[in-house]
């Protein structure tokens, strides 16, 4: 059995090299190892060398989206004319917090400098795709911080099932999650799901807790005590040091996830003060292929 097959926590990893692939300029066959390690391994990979350094953004986009197509559809980002296959994860001066210091549900908190809690993206259903997998392509890194940070849901699904059993069954039925920031023209601004359900015979997950709790102010209807308590508990679990894992992403570095197991989020980072040396991830949504049949 994979030893990472029933989850991992930061002790898991004595260094990189045991999540780490070299660049490979043969699209399909990196393909097929990254889905190896994506749904056979620790959920994640971090594809080192990708020629980016040289190139401009618009240079990394296509790279990346050539890069990543052999291993699932890219989904297009944005509203109306702003889509992309390729967002840029970069600070456009957008804050996740109002001048009163309320979370701005609206705000692309991905265009900050701010620290990102942990979530995926499939909770909110962005731009009305699901995306099986999340990739994050460092074109350019930061003067200072604007690391990853990873965790296990299974991981968090075992110790909710050891130490909070009640909480988690109310885990397993539908929360509402506000996406005001992601929500496609005509569609609804909530969307619903269990943050744990089985779904062909693997546990996946939707978590992100602070859109969780400001779904309410769309639906109208307030978390019930015991619901309310559910989402402590699942927050208080999150917070462990001992889950995560942190990963400086170099330039040329590509982080990959299965976003249906994996929850990511980014700590706050000091920019450099030249325009062109700026931190930029290149941001790519996947739906993923069926299987080879080789595979």
């Amino acid at each position: 059995m994979n030893e990472y097959a029933t989850g991992w926590q930061r002790r898991s990893f004595t260094d990189s090299a045991a999540f780490s692939l070299a660049y490979d300029p043969d699209h399909p066959r990196l393909a097929g190892q990254l889905r190896d390690r994506l749904l056979h391994g620790a959920g994640f990979a971090l594809v080192t060398g990708v020629p980016v350094r040289k190139g401009t953004k618009a240079d990394a986009q296509r790279l990346g989206e050539s890069m990543l197509s052999p291993l699932g559809e890219l989904l297009p980002q944005g509203r109306d004319t702003d889509k992309t296959l390729g967002w840029l994860v970069q600070d456009e001066g957008v804050s996740a917090h109002t001048d009163d210091r309320r979370f701005h549900e609206t705000a692309y908190t991905s265009k900050s400098r701010g620290h990102l809690q942990l979530h995926n993206d499939r909770a909110v259903t962005p731009f009305g795709h699901e995306p099986d997998f999340i990739a994050l392509l460092a074109h350019r890194k930061a003067l200072r911080g604007g690391a990853s940070v990873l965790v296990d849901g299974l991981t968090v699904h075992r110790i909710l099932s050891e130490q909070h059993p009640r909480e988690l069954a109310l885990l397993h039925t539908p929360f509402a999650f506000d996406r005001r920031h992601v929500t496609p023209p005509g569609q609804s601004p909530v969307v619903h799901g269990p943050v744990f359900e089985r779904m062909d015979g693997r546990l996946r997950l939707r978590c992100n807790t602070t859109r969780m709790r400001t779904a309410s102010e769309l639906t109208g209807d307030q978390l019930s005590p015991d619901r309310r308590a559910a989402l402590d508990a699942l927050t208080q679990v999150l917070a462990r040091p001992d889950l995560a894992i942190t990963i400086e992403l170099d330039e040329g570095d590509c982080l990959v996830i299965d976003d249906r197991r994996i929850l990511h989020g980014r700590t706050t980072y000091q920019d450099h003060p030249e325009p062109s040396r700026r931190r930029c991830l290149v941001r790519m949504m996947l739906k993923q292929h069926d299987t080879p049949p080789n595979d």
